[in-house]
């Protein structure tokens, strides 16, 4: 049964329109869907991607952790020991369980990665930003 629930999964996401932003490269460099593992390890029961279900939406922890220097060694530690009061605005007190097992060292780095470039700006985004600030003068 959670063989045939894999399946079902995996054929789903496929059917999903999948960009680069999507994906993160393996360290043998072949690209691995992010949200594949995040499916089949369970996150996707509490996080979604836009909306927060059970957990916060992962568009909001990326806009969380935007500016904090060791924000993938935060956000791995807080999942692997579970978190709670963080998000309370959101969860209305839901903790999130240590999540010791669930998920490989490696595949939750990928995952990690993805969420944190939820918020990241893109190239056309950037672009715009510096073109549309004030020249800086100098004396």
């Amino acid at each position: 049964m959670k063989f045939s629930l894999f399946i079902v999964t995996l054929l789903l996401l496929s059917a999903c329109d999948i960009d680069g932003s999507m994906r993160a490269n393996s360290k043998d460099g072949s690209a691995v869907d992010a949200r594949v593992i995040a499916a089949k390890s369970g996150c996707m029961g509490c996080h979604a991607v836009s909306n927060s279900v059970y957990g916060p939406a992962w568009k909001l922890v990326s806009q969380r952790y935007l500016d904090v220097p060791d924000a993938k060694e935060q956000l791995i530690y807080h999942i692997r020991t579970g978190s709670a009061g963080r998000w309370d605005h959101v969860t209305g007190g839901r903790r999130m369980p240590p999540q010791k097992g669930a998920i490989s060292d490696v595949e939750l780095a990928i995952v990690v990665d993805y969420i944190m470039a939820l918020a990241a700006p893109k190239p056309a985004q950037a672009a715009a930003t510096v073109e549309s600030e004030p020249p800086v003068e100098t004396h």
